[in-house]
């Protein structure tokens, strides 16, 4: 897929906000809020069936008083959701700390890929000691979600720690589920998380990204805190990575194995269990999978590539915990301070380099160099199978496959294969230097029948591949080069082909088919641009997978020819599809200007479907004539998916923390996409989402978001939106008057001047 849609919106808020200047009213006063009457919300990890839920206040000493429980218990219901109605006892303003405990017959799905003698998405009897928190830091508004996992059940501790040190309870757990948030690389807030059931289709089905990682990256700790001790319960293991978090936190990646959980093993568990997820029936191939495929794999790869060894509970955001307009002001502000430090600043163009090292590096002949290695390992896995099927007494020292010379050399019982030559792709010549040790296993049955004129062959084998690979690939403008690597995978073929010989006439059919699954490459590498003006390199790894390939040939040929003249035809149909393509890449981004970025990229793509058809007929009389053509198999509602997620870090002039910036570009129709831009830096985030059209949203960590619309009018483009803390508008943003303002709901405004 080539097809690019235009995101030049999706700097709308950041270059309206970079302009505003404090104008009007500064008051400081927010808006009224009455008590909450109840809270609603989710227990998982998985789904908690016949838990029971209570709310508790918090002492000022960092306990929990069970002793005045602010609402009679709730049951969760079989989608672990529960409902709580505060009693007299709830003084407003104050936090809440919502436990849920188990009882007799108490169930939970399991949402791992095992849990102890259970399935996936089966359900198993809780321990009786089981217990998972949440802390709310007040109850505002006329009802309030707080859903509870073994993420926010971190929070609650950290929460009572900092009450124990003197913290105020709000404040404390306001500031304890920003910072793990901000830990984990999760969107959004903490507790407000919407649940997603991992092992029902519907749930995933109809998740948000954001959601679906969330409770992937929740599931993934217990998963990965039972790898590193697998003598520990579910409930233990759950317990052991809560302790964790939040009496140490939790390391990107460690230098040598312990059972302590690092950032790298919880994604790579994620990564896993979102293949469980993929494999469960009536899960769609949906822009939320795909893009938190690439989105976990890309943060995978930083974290093992670029992390640190040094454990951290994450940052608090100086401003967490405003409410209603102090929260929408803060938001403007915070807006205006990240814009005038670089992002739509007098740097924008530094930083725009910075970001288009990543990009220029995977652009350009990239993917056709990329594609001929491919070929090539191809050609030598082939050209195994051909070596070893000749006889002993006549192996021969260079194979031709599809037009690559493969030369051989045995050695002991080793067999080494390479290619050197220039290709063709795409009209873009390509020079292959490849070498690669093979200890690849093939499988074959081959079989003829002769009735008659007719002879019927059949062509079948598998074959293991498992290949360790060195050299390169290059056109006139980028180069790949590959370090040290190794590629496996498994492969099966079926052709069968009729022949018919007559007198005057000769005839011939073919039905092939080849599927390949579970290719794994994993490959050290040097991708460089050659003739840029500036040019890009990328220095580091790269994995590439594939779930499942299909590709099939059906054909036929058929001649005739007399004394007086001769004709022939044929025709033949190809098809290919794969799923479960991923690539990724992590290391150093660098230019000839000296500019370097270390990031990670990933991309992906799913439910590919495309074909070819040719035919061609010659007689005497009529000539020559062909045709051939290929396409993409498409159509508006069964289209392929592809996903891009790059990770990296930036230092910004007047920001004292490097800023995380995390890119997501999803394909959400045949001309359609849709894209994220997240910002975290010192706890804070600043989450930019365009869905399409002429409408992007912009939100932060405290619940505030900006939603901005462009509309055309009588040749002129116009903006209007409004800034909401949670459901709440406080301000109202247009231009309908010649200049850009936000007037807030006390009066005040800010303006361009």
């Amino acid at each position: 897929m080539r097809h690019i849609h235009s995101l030049h919106k999706l700097v709308l808020p950041l270059a309206i906000s970079a302009a505003l200047v404090a104008c009007g009213s500064e008051s400081k006063k927010s808006a009224s809020t009455a008590p909450t009457n109840s809270i609603g919300g989710q227990s998982s990890k998985g789904i908690v069936i016949g838990g029971i839920v209570n709310a508790y206040p918090i002492t000022a000493t960092g306990t929990v008083d069970k002793t005045s429980a602010l609402a009679n218990p709730a049951t969760t219901a079989d989608d672990g959701s529960y409902t709580l109605s505060l009693n007299s006892n709830y003084v407003p303003g104050t936090a809440i700390y919502v436990e849920i405990t188990a009882t007799n017959g108490t169930l939970m799905r399991c949402d791992l890929v095992m849990c102890g003698d259970k399935d996936f998405g089966d359900t198993y009897v809780l321990a009786s000691s089981f217990a998972m928190s949440a802390t709310l830091p007040s109850a505002t508004g006329n009802s309030v979600a707080v859903n509870i996992t073994p993420i926010t059940d971190i929070a609650s501790k950290l929460t009572l720690q900092k009450v124990a040190a003197g913290a105020n309870p709000s404040d404390a757990a306001a500031g304890s589920n920003a910072q793990v948030a901000s830990r984990l690389g999760l969107t959004g807030g903490l507790i407000d998380q919407a649940i997603v059931d991992i092992t029902n289709a519907n749930s995933v089905n109809s998740a948000s990204q954001a959601a679906l990682e969330y409770n992937l990256k929740s599931a993934a700790a217990v998963a990965a805190a039972l790898k590193g001790s697998t003598t520990l319960s579910l409930e233990d293991a759950t317990a052991n990575f809560v302790n964790q978090f939040s009496n140490s936190g939790i390391a990107d990646k460690e230098d040598t194995n312990t059972d302590s959980v690092t950032l790298e093993e919880l994604l790579e568990e994620a990564l896993a269990l979102l293949d469980k997820v993929k494999a469960v029936p009536g899960v769609e191939d949906s822009n939320a999978v795909s893009s938190s495929s690439t989105s976990i794999t890309a943060a995978e790869a930083d974290a093992q590539t670029n992390g640190s060894t040094t454990a951290s509970q994450g940052d608090v955001p100086e401003d967490v915990g405003s409410e209603g307009l102090i929260a929408s002001k803060a938001f403007v502000k915070q807006v205006r301070h990240l814009a005038s430090a670089g992002v739509m600043s007098v740097n924008q163009a530094a930083f725009a380099e910075q970001v288009n090292l990543a990009g220029a590096s995977v652009s350009a002949d990239s993917d056709i160099v990329a594609e001929a290695l491919g070929l090539g390992l191809n050609a030598i896995a082939t050209a195994y199978q051909l070596y070893h099927d000749a006889p002993d007494d006549n192996k021969p020292s260079a194979i031709e496959v599809n037009g690559l010379s493969v030369a051989t050399l045995q050695s002991g019982t080793s067999l080494n294969l390479s290619i050197d030559q220039s290709i063709t792709l795409f009209e873009t010549d390509v020079t292959l230097a490849l070498s690669a040790d093979d200890a690849t296993v093939i499988e074959e049955n081959f079989s003829d029948t002769t009735t008659g004129n007719e002879t019927t062959y059949s062509d079948t084998g598998s074959a293991t591949v498992a290949l360790t690979v060195s050299g390169s690939a290059a056109s006139a403008d980028v180069a790949m080069t590959i370090n040290d690597g190794s590629f496996t995978a498994a492969l099966s073929y079926d052709e069968q082909s009729t022949e018919t010989q007559a007198p005057t006439s000769y005839s011939e059919t073919w039905d092939a088919e080849v599927s390949v699954t579970g290719i794994d490459a994993t490959l050290s590498i040097t991708l460089a641009q050659l003739t840029a003006d500036n040019n890009v390199s990328f220095t580091g790894s790269m994995a590439l997978t594939l779930g499942e390939l299909l590709a099939t040939e059906d054909g036929s040929y058929s001649s005739g020819f007399s004394s007086e003249t001769f004709t022939e035809q044929e025709q033949y149909a190809e098809t290919l599809g794969f799923d479960g393509f991923e690539i990724s890449l992590a290391g150093e981004f660098s230019d000839s200007s000296g500019n370097a970025l270390s990031a990670s990229l990933a991309a992906s793509i799913d439910n590919f479907k495309a074909s070819c058809n040719e035919e061609s007929a010659y007689s005497e009389l009529a000539g020559y004539s062909y045709s051939y053509g290929c396409q993409l198999d498409e159509t508006p509602t069964d289209y392929a998916i592809a996903s891009l997620s790059m990770v990296f870090d930036i230092d910004l002039t007047g920001v004292d923390d490097d800023v995380k910036v995390e890119f997501n570009a999803n394909r959400s129709g045949i001309e359609a996409g849709t894209a994220t831009l997240n910002l975290s830096y010192g706890g804070k985030q600043l989450n930019l989402a365009y869905e399409g059209e002429n409408t992007a949203t912009l939100s932060n960590h405290n619940a505030v978001t900006m939603s901005l619309t462009e509309t055309e009018t009588d040749g002129e483009i116009r903006i209007s939106g409004n800034i909401r803390h949670r459901e709440t508008s406080f301000a109202t943003v247009s231009d309908s008057s010649g200049a850009v303002v936000i007037r807030y709901s006390d009066g005040s405004f800010e303006t361009i001047q």
